[in-house]
């Protein structure tokens, strides 16, 4: 009988073996090369961008010698970053900030000097742009919530396309702003929005109810916005749902819930190799299954998916495509881009965010100072009854020149509550400021027309309410006061924020005066999001600015 011996059976599953376990081997020696090699060439990076600034005073954070830098005076100031930013930084026209010593996206340099800011914003601009999502964590979250648009894509020398994309988009939606538009289209809807604002008000205040009119603001721009930008007729104010507005709503908390505590995690998962690491590897995707704050975000993200396709596929079908004049349709009408429907759903999130929150943020800011400042309020109540007597407000009669005090109450309020609190741009190349400052490419210029507005060598008693300040009225050059930003980057926007803050402030107080809850004033906080709305607890955890209307003379 013949017997087959098993040892070469044996010798060939040892092999196999062997040699997976010399695969595993190369694998974990190439992963430590790997992970060396970054960390070395980020450590080179930070040691050249730090010499560089070596001739730039620090920041007065805490320990700006230690090895993990600014982080433990970041971390621990997380809810109150604005409050925490002029603290360290107050009289001080640029200064450094240094991190983790292998990580060259946390040099920071603080930028107060308004030279410096233009020389960034406008006179250099194309050295400067966005950062990118290898440069910064939240830019690609940020991408994942509103995509690429004109909030997200990068500019100059940066952009590997030299900008092309973001001056497009720009240019075309330039044609919503003009003055044609706000005086037909966009006048007739936020004054028809605002009236509906009013009727919702007559009710609490003849109860003498509270209301929160945060919530009001927010649904308000969140339903004029949408029939300006995307002609859909919403009405949100009554406490209806409106899907797109609460989706947007959570993603954007949930995206903050969910960065704050993981950030340093998800940093260091920058330098494992692939497939593990990087802000695209398995580490971070089973991070994120288990964070419900990371699903409710994607959650959200879907429903906004949906949405936004919804209305773009709702305006390729519309008939009457030719005559409208919204701003999808804009886009839509430009045949020669060939705009793909991913990019049109970009656009439309990124309008979202630029002409909803930040005017809602604007109103709600505004109604808590003239709560919280009764003389003011009676001034401007003494202004409308003189110039706003049985008119429907326009763009002439809420001029400057026309309403100076009512003007000179939205600018004080710009001032102390900027809708975005701080910004920032990276050098893309060495470059020097006006003042001598060298700055290395890589560096993050970071500016806060927060900490600029409570400067008091630019506004004696920076904390006092004085609309004064502002009449006769000069507008201030963009890099003195950035609220809007400055050069090619300017808010599109500006004009069409303030004309409707302006009519929404006149025509709820020509009707009504408003007192803050009692007890509430101890409450307010800025919230600790992109765009500064109000939160009313410690904890951050509350959004409403509750007030109590009052009929006019009564």
């Amino acid at each position: 009988i013949y017997f087959r011996s098993p040892m070469p059976m044996l010798t060939s599953s040892r092999s196999r073996v062997t040699v997976a376990m010399q695969a595993v081997g190369i694998c974990m020696v190439a992963g430590v090369m790997h992970t060396t090699l970054k960390i070395f060439t980020s450590w080179l990076k930070v040691q050249r961008m730090r010499k560089i600034l070596a001739d730039v005073p620090f920041a007065r954070y805490e320990t700006p010698s230690c090895f993990l830098g600014y982080a433990k005076g970041f971390l621990k100031n997380l809810l109150r970053l604005n409050e925490w930013f002029i603290e360290i930084s107050a009289g001080l026209g640029v200064s450094k900030m240094l991190g983790n010593r292998f990580e060259p996206q946390q040099v920071w340099v603080l930028v107060h000097d308004p030279a410096c800011i233009n020389h960034f914003l406008k006179d250099a601009a194309h050295l400067y742009t966005k950062p990118s999502a290898d440069q910064f964590l939240m830019v690609k979250f940020f991408k994942m919530w509103i995509g690429d648009g004109i909030f997200t894509f990068q500019h100059g020398i940066g952009a590997a396309d030299k900008g092309k994309a973001w001056h497009t988009q720009r240019k075309i939606a330039a044609n919503i702003f003009s003055k044609a538009n706000f005086q037909s289209n966009m006048g007739e809807v936020f004054e028809r929005k605002a009236k509906r604002l009013v009727s919702l008000l007559q009710a609490p205040a003849s109860r003498g109810e509270c209301v929160d009119i945060q919530r009001l603001f927010f649904a308000f721009t969140m339903d004029s916005i949408m029939q300006i930008f995307f002609n859909e007729d919403v009405d949100t104010m009554d406490g209806s749902e409106c899907t797109y507005g609460s989706a947007f709503d959570e993603a954007h908390r949930s995206m903050l819930a969910y960065l704050r505590p993981s950030a340093p995690f998800i940093l260091m998962l920058r330098y494992l190799p692939w497939p593990f690491g990087g802000t695209s590897g398995l580490a971070l995707e089973l991070h994120g299954k288990c964070s419900p704050h990371f699903q409710n975000f994607l959650r959200a993200i879907t429903t906004l998916t949906e949405e936004s396709h919804r209305l773009v596929t709702s305006c390729r079908n519309d008939p009457n495509l030719a005559e409208r004049t919204d701003l999808l349709a804009l886009f839509v009408q430009a045949e020669n881009e060939h705009f793909t429907d991913k990019y049109l759903q970009d656009m439309v999130l990124n309008f979202i965010i630029a002409g909803r929150d930040t005017t809602a943020c604007l109103l709600s800011w505004t109604f808590y100072v003239l709560s919280m400042n009764p003389e003011v309020q009676a001034k401007l109540i003494a202004e409308i009854n003189e110039k706003q007597v049985g008119e429907t407000p326009t763009l002439k009669s809420l001029s400057a020149s026309a309403m100076p005090y009512l003007n000179g109450v939205l600018y004080e309020v710009l001032r102390l509550y900027p809708p975005v609190p701080r910004d920032n741009k990276v050098a893309m190349a060495d470059d020097t400021f006006p003042d001598g400052t060298r700055i290395p490419k890589g560096t993050s210029c970071l500016w806060s027309p927060y900490c600029m507005g409570r400067d008091a060598a630019r506004y004696p008693e920076p904390e006092a309410v004085k609309p004064e300040r502002w009449i006769p009225f000069a507008a201030p050059a963009p890099h003195e006061f950035p609220v809007f930003q400055a050069g090619p980057r300017i808010c599109l926007g500006v004009d069409m924020a303030l004309f409707e803050a302006k009519l929404v402030a006149v025509m709820l107080l020509k009707e009504f005066s408003f007192d803050l809850k009692p007890g509430e004033a101890e409450n307010i906080r800025c919230a600790a999001t992109l765009t500064m709305s109000i939160c009313n607890s410690k904890d951050l955890d509350s959004h409403n600015l509750w007030v109590k209307p009052k009929r006019r003379g009564t």
